[in-house]
């Protein structure tokens, strides 16, 4: 893969809620845009506090944990909110390791995290780690600005498959490129279908099984899609973004782009299927609402405007805030196939690093269960096998959420390539000229392969 300049950064926001060190959850910001990528572990604003401060604030830097020798520099997502919890737990990192830890905190959404990080480290400032999302994974690492992990494992084997020992190899592969690892991973989210089963229980239906069809999945509509009061209640609610698209994309055995991106795949037989599914359901079935900007579309499977939606377990932030736990996930319908999508997110040691090898032992910890265990609750899924399976059932809800780290075995990775911003906007076209403007399906997808073809072009050896 050619190296390309950092002129565009991602454009993706996710978060998740955090837990403060003894536990307790912490609701976090959840506006609808968080929704639309995988990964994501440090919580941050929303666009409406970005735009309200101005874009004045840089960053803030948290004070550095006290007792240190060494002190390692890590870039965290966010404007501090979660600070004293954050603090709190790599205080226990320093009282292990004799390594403190100054944590810089950057505002406002991954594009801007990352556009912030690269003015920094060009001004002459450095960062030792930083916490990166799945989007960032190619970018980081065809641009040098990460550096292999390699060395450290060999040298710290028993502390490293201490942590990683408990990984499905599944993930563990996702944080691996060209036979090195580059990062400790986290946390991943996934993508599955969402009920709110009082308006299920009105309709006289039960969770479907896990390899229903698209007839099933019609029916539900059918009968979730009723008028009540004067009022359209929608059998669902549409995909909204890249990733939650391109889960619907895998099970109808498609994708936006072949395996080395390359080649745009867009205008497949399979997906011209699917998003003219997705466009019937709103003008033909009338099964869904068209989509309308800065409408919360979790908040409407919540207050039962919608009794369908499809997300990750990131909505549990939300579910939490509304005090809403009457929900239950699925598999997204078996369209041809059923194919889990995933992005993780981890700690990436950065190439120029002042102190590469504590800031490795730093990044070892963040994914340690130890950690996890104490930081995460809501929002995202430990990708530690057994952190999952002990934090997710004891949420509470929704139902049947061991489909959460059960499908951390299957899961392929969401499409990501360098050239991600592009092909994330390109998407969001796509799906407004689709799903609002009504435009033809083949054509709308046969324009946008070329212009994604044109953003690959530089993926060709």
């Amino acid at each position: 893969m050619k190296k390309r300049a950092l002129a565009i950064l991602l454009a993706g926001v996710m978060m998740f809620g955090l837990a403060a060190c003894g536990g307790s959850q912490n609701a976090a910001d959840t506006n609808e845009s968080t929704g639309n990528d995988a990964g994501g572990a440090a919580a941050q604003e929303t666009e409406a506090d970005t735009e309200a401060d101005g874009g004045q604030e840089e960053m803030t830097e948290s004070g550095t944990t006290g007792g240190g020798d060494t002190t390692v520099r890590l870039a965290w997502l966010g404007s501090g909110q979660d600070k004293e919890a954050l603090d709190a737990c790599l205080q226990k990192f320093t009282d292990k390791t004799g390594i403190g830890v100054e944590t810089v905190y950057i505002p406002g959404n991954w594009s801007e995290y990352f556009t912030k990080m690269q003015t920094m480290i060009a001004g002459g400032d450095y960062i030792d780690c930083a916490y990166v999302a799945v989007e960032g994974f190619e970018m980081f690492i065809d641009t040098g600005m990460a550096a292999p992990i390699d060395d450290w494992i060999a040298a710290h084997q028993e502390e490293y498959e201490s942590t990683v020992g408990d990984i499905d190899p599944n993930m563990l592969e996702k944080v691996k490129f060209d036979g090195h690892v580059y990062a400790i991973p986290e946390e991943w989210n996934n993508v599955v279908t969402h009920f709110n089963t009082n308006l299920l229980e009105e309709a006289g239906l039960s969770l479907p099984d896990e390899n229903w069809t698209k007839e099933e999945f019609l029916e539900y509509c059918e009968k979730l899609t009723v008028e009540k009061d004067g009022v359209k209640q929608y059998g669902c609610v549409l995909p909204d973004g890249y990733f939650a698209v391109e889960a619907w994309l895998y099970n109808f055995g498609a994708a936006y782009m072949n395996d080395d991106f390359t080649r745009s795949t867009i205008n497949s037989p399979e997906a011209v299927e699917a998003f003219q599914l997705m466009q019937d359901l709103i003008y033909e079935y009338g099964y869904a609402p068209i989509p309308e900007k800065n409408v919360d579309i979790i908040q409407q499977l919540i207050d039962g405007n919608v009794a369908m939606g499809f997300w990750g377990r990131w909505p549990t932030n939300n579910y939490n805030a509304n005090g809403f736990t009457d929900v239950a996930v699925q598999y997204i319908p078996s369209f041809h196939q059923n194919q889990p999508i995933c992005g993780v997110g981890g700690i990436f040691v950065m190439k120029d690093s002042q102190n590469p090898d504590a800031a490795a032992s730093l990044a070892n910890y963040i994914g340690s269960a130890e950690f996890i265990e104490k930081f995460m609750a809501a929002g995202a899924i430990p990708v530690l096998d057994s952190v999952a399976q002990k934090l997710v059932p004891e949420l509470g809800y929704p139902e049947n959420n061991k489909i959460y780290y059960e499908s951390a075995k299957t899961a392929i990775s969401v499409q990501a390539p360098v050239q991600y911003p592009e092909c994330d906007a390109l998407v969001t076209r796509v799906l407004s000229d689709i799903l609002v403007n009504k435009a033809d399906v083949q054509s709308t997808l046969d324009a946008a392969a070329a212009e994604m073809d044109s953003y690959l072009l530089d993926n060709i050896e």
